[in-house]
């Protein structure tokens, strides 16, 4: 079995569990806002589209959840894209 040094796994030892879980739920977010833009130019029969916004509203307000418990602040762009899915029908 081969150790590694610290060095050779570069910036990756050094990120926080913060770093690692606010990843994770931006790449959630992101991948929502994919999956949204893309059921919206191929408009799936049966309802596709809610189902694809629902999962982007929840990636957001899971992603700000965790921002305000690191007692991070929420960027405006997020902060204000979750106002406006909040607001909808």
């Amino acid at each position: 079995m081969t150790t590694r040094s610290l060095t050779e796994f570069g910036d990756v030892c050094r990120r926080s569990n913060a770093d690692h879980d606010l990843a994770h739920l931006y790449a959630a977010v992101v991948s929502a806002r994919v999956a949204e833009r893309l059921g919206r130019a191929t408009r799936p029969p049966g309802g596709g589209l809610r189902s694809n916004g629902d999962r982007l509203t929840t990636a957001l307000v899971a992603y700000t959840t965790a921002l305000e418990g690191y007692a991070l602040p929420v960027p405006p762009v997020i902060r204000d894209e979750l106002r406006l899915r909040r607001a909808l029908p």
